[in-house]
C-alpha cells in the first residue's frame, strides 16, 4: 500500500515520534535498529558531558572551526 507517498509492505516497521513517521523496510530493520542504538549511546555521552559543564563545541571538538 502507499501512505503519504511511501510504499508500505507487509513486515515493514513503522516508527514515529513528535517529529514524524518513517517506514523501515523489513530487510533493513536490524541495520537501522543497530544504528539507532549507536546514535542513542553517542547522544547520551554528549548529554552527560554537557551536564558536567563542557560546552557542546568542546564535546564535539568544534573549537578548531570557531572564529577566535
Amino acid at each position: 500500500i502507499k501512505c503519504g507517498g511511501q510504499t508500505v509492505r507487509p513486515g515493514d516497521y513503522i516508527v514515529g515520534d513528535d517529529n514524524g513517521v518513517v517506514v523501515v523496510p523489513k530487510e533493513r530493520g536490524y541495520e537501522i535498529a543497530r544504528r539507532a542504538v549507536e546514535v542513542e549511546k553517542n547522544e547520551s555521552r554528549i548529554r552527560d558531558e554537557i551536564m558536567k559543564g563542557k560546552t557542546l563545541s568542546r564535546v564535539l571538538s568544534l573549537e578548531k572551526w570557531e572564529k577566535r
